[in-house]
This record gives C-alpha cells, sequence and structure tokens, in this order.
C-alpha cells in the first residue's frame, strides 16, 4: 500500500538552459484512480450512444415520409380538381399514400420504443418492454418481449428467465424445459416459441426474471392474444 501512496517527484526539464523547469509530486494510485473512471466513462458512454444513435438514424426518415405523404395528398387534390388523371391513375396514387401511411406508422412506432428505451436507461435493473404473447393455429406459444438494462454499470446484466402459462381456472405450465439465460448490454429482443400440448387455453404468459445470484428481480403478466 505504501507504494500506491509514496508520493513521486515529476522533474520537467528547460530545454535552452538544461535546468528543471517545473517539478510537481504524484502518487500512483492517483494515475491509477484515473485510468479508472476514464476507462468507465468510455463504456457508460458507448452503452448510452447505441439506442440515441438508432433514434437519430430513424427521425429523418420519419420525416422525409410525412413530406412524400403530402405531396402524393397534393396530387391527388389536383388531380380531383382539374380532372386531369385517369381513374386508373388516380387509384395508383392513393395507394402510393396508403403505403406511404402504413411505413409512417412503423417508423413512428420504432422511433416511440427507442424514446422508451432511453427513458428505462435513466433508470437501474432491467425493464420488459413491447410484450406480446399468443397461442398459434398450430398449438404453438409465441412471446417476444424488449429487455432494457437501466444505468451504465455494471457494463452487462446475466441472469435466468423463466415461463409460464396460466387460465382462468388456475391452471399453471411451465415451459422451461431448458435453463433461459440473459446477458444485456444496453437492450435485447428476446423471442422463443414453445410447443402447446395441453388441451384447455392459456389465456396469460407470466414471465419470471432472476438476476445473476438466483434473485427474482421482476415478474410480468402478459396477455394471451
Amino acid at each position: 500500500m505504501a507504494f500506491w501512496l509514496k508520493p513521486r517527484q515529476v522533474v520537467i526539464m528547460d530545454a535552452q538552459s538544461s535546468g528543471p523547469a517545473r517539478n510537481f509530486n504524484v502518487r500512483y494510485l492517483t494515475l491509477l484512480i484515473g485510468f479508472i473512471l476514464l476507462t468507465a466513462g468510455s463504456f457508460a458512454f458507448g452503452a448510452w450512444y447505441a439506442p440515441f444513435h438508432q433514434m437519430q438514424q430513424i427521425i429523418p426518415e420519419n420525416i422525409k415520409l410525412k413530406r412524400q405523404n403530402m405531396e402524393l395528398q397534393h396530387k391527388v387534390a389536383d388531380a380531383k380538381t382539374l380532372n386531369d388523371l385517369k381513374d386508373e391513375q388516380l387509384s395508383s396514387l392513393k395507394e402510393q399514400i396508403s403505403l406511404q401511411e402504413s411505413e409512417i406508422v412503423n417508423v413512428t412506432k420504432q422511433l416511440h420504443m427507442y424514446k422508451s428505451i432511453l427513458d428505462e436507461r435513466k433508470g437501474k435493473g432491467i425493464h420488459v418492454l413491447e410484450s406480446t404473447a399468443q397461442l398459434t393455429p398450430e398449438h404453438k406459444i409465441e412471446w417476444k418481449s424488449l429487455f432494457v438494462k437501466g444505468g451504465t454499470y455494471p457494463r452487462f446484466l446475466k441472469g435466468k428467465y423463466k415461463i409460464f402459462v396460466l387460465d382462468e381456472q388456475g391452471n399453471r405450465v411451465d415451459l422451461n424445459h431448458e435453463v433461459m439465460r440473459y446477458s444485456i448490454e444496453s437492450h435485447m429482443f428476446m423471442q422463443r416459441t414453445f410447443d402447446w400440448k395441453e388441451t384447455w387455453k392459456p389465456i396469460k404468459l407470466e414471465l419470471v426474471i432472476y438476476n445473476s445470484r438466483q434473485k427474482e428481480v421482476l415478474r410480468k403478466m402478459i396477455p394471451m392474444r
């Protein structure tokens, strides 16, 4: 410990006079702390910047689609007023508007999602967003969720999660035929498909998340579609 605390003298020489121009004391412990803070700051900025950068890319695309949609709507209005386009051309323009509106909805959803990620990143622990669960005609249960890590320390959140399904009568089935783990630096889209062999229809899915010390940290009910 004395090695790290003992001050060391640093001398800066003057190139012209060949004599000492300035000297000061420095401890190895101070240098070590400075290096740790610099490294941790770099990791924190990288984890925070990832969803922010994705959101910045989506915003111009959303604005562009809205502008194109307005231009198409003006063309349709002019066509109706001047009556200089055939019905087929008018129908084509309306179809383009419909496609543009669909793209705008999708881009807006992505923008909203990344804003939600940034909001949750300001907190601590693990958060679950955009959860869906459904029973398919092929008798499979499809589940999707977005896991978000709050804060910047530690760099990764690791642990495992379990999934159960329930019905109105209280029947409960464990779908965990294997250990399901997660490791998140910023956010991660999770998706699983399970075979459904029971005769009763599940009405909700239960997601239980544990940290690396096997402690339960989150429990979420997801309605079945």
